[in-house]
């Protein structure tokens, strides 16, 4: 059959057609997929979150006195065994947006949390707050206290382990914080030295030739100290540069017990030479006629891989008697810590507590004590004493 002329080239043009159409959606659509991925890749790039934390493990023994000894395996004794999730959002203009989650794991037995019973799984910080790169951040949760920061700062061991800064932070022991928030385990769990509830709180940004700072406020929201609720503010405001750190801090809890209020105060400085760091510090608990004066003096020296660790700790107590006055205490404490990597370190510490008078100051982790002067268990002026040795990774 003969097919009419023109037929044949009117056919080509129509296919040449069509694929030309083909060829043109592919491009389109590969276009659309390449836009789609860029978008995706810019999301990705102004939003971000990571998963990170420390699982560290020791074992532990504490002799207290002529109570005896105790062997434990302990979670934290370097650094605190925790999960952390956190995000960042890029707002554009210099101004981001931040959550941070931190939680303590008791590595040793598996439990989440260090304040299980009373249901904070996030107990180290739980924050989210506005970030402007000129202005500094406003930041609103749960958080360390600015005196915690500096005194934590200026501690070898980081006020962790049983060389601890924070071995004097005893409610039992120390008259000053026993009489602001009582001994009972809840008051123990929720004293605001360490970290607070319900703050709101506005930091420094950097680029200010080495100057920090910090206010916080907290809402009590018609609680109690003893159950989490502060009413209380303070501030932190600090230098560093050139090897120096120099920092103060000071945190005011105004419905303490019987709705007094209750200072905790810090100072200090600390160089580093290259070949060995020192500093020293101070912090003081307020309360009425009670007080109690922590000094401490630090060194860290650096050895091949790892870094030597050296604290001498006093702790001075006043009260309204010359009895209360005379319940002193001091540490002495030394480790080495022993980097495997950058994630993975081994360490050994030891420490040992000499009270004095009256008071009952223990290295964490013994036989429980007594200030009960009839009590089986008293410990009025005896000795604690330990070593811990364990091993940290972080991820």
């Amino acid at each position: 059959m003969k097919l009419p002329a023109g037929f044949t080239s009117a056919v080509c043009d129509s296919n040449v057609a069509a694929q030309t159409t083909k060829r043109r959606r592919s491009m389109f659509r590969a276009m659309g997929m390449v836009g789609l991925g860029m978008a995706c890749v810019s999301v990705m790039a102004q939003s971000s979150v990571t998963i990170s934390g420390t699982m560290d493990l020791a074992i532990r023994q504490v002799r207290n006195g002529s109570l005896g000894a105790v062997n434990s395996e302990v979670s934290g004794a370097n650094s605190t065994s925790k999960l952390i999730l956190r995000g960042t959002e890029d707002l554009g203009a210099g101004l981001s947006a931040a959550f941070y989650l931190d939680g303590t794991i008791l590595a040793d037995t598996g439990v989440g949390g260090a304040n299980v019973p009373a249901g904070q799984m996030w107990d180290r910080r739980s924050t989210v707050g506005l970030i402007d790169a000129r202005l500094g951040e406003l930041r609103l949760g749960r958080d360390w206290v600015p005196t915690h920061l500096v005194w934590s700062s200026f501690d070898p061991f980081a006020t962790l382990g049983i060389a601890s800064a924070n071995t004097f932070r005893s409610l039992s022991a120390s008259r000053a914080l026993g009489q602001a928030f009582g001994t009972a385990p809840e008051s123990q769990a929720a004293n605001p030295t360490l970290r607070v509830s319900n703050a709101a709180e506005y930091f420094l940004p950097t680029g200010l030739g080495g100057v920090y700072g910090s206010v916080i406020a907290t809402a009590k929201e018609g609680g109690t100290t003893a159950t989490g609720f502060t009413r209380a503010d303070g501030f932190r405001l600090g230098w560093s540069g050139s090897g120096f750190n120099i920092a103060a801090a000071q945190f005011r809890t105004r419905n303490a017990a019987a709705d007094q209020t209750f200072k905790d105060q810090v100072y200090g400085a600390s160089y580093d030479f290259g070949v060995v760091k020192l500093g020293v510090a101070q912090r003081r608990w307020i309360y009425g006629a009670d007080r109690t004066v922590n000094t401490q003096l630090g060194a860290s020296i650096p050895a091949g891989p790892g870094v030597i660790k050296l604290s001498y700790v006093r702790a001075d107590q006043t009260g309204v008697t010359v009895a209360q006055s005379a319940n002193d205490a001091h540490l002495i404490g030394a480790g080495y810590v022993y980097s495997l990597s950058k994630r993975t370190a081994v360490y050994g510490h030891m420490a040992r507590v000499t009270n004095k008078g009256s008071a009952v100051f223990v290295v964490p982790g013994g036989m429980a004590v007594s200030a009960n002067a009839v009590a089986a268990n008293y410990f009025g002026g005896q000795k604690s004493s330990a070593f811990e040795a364990g091993i940290r990774h972080d991820f």
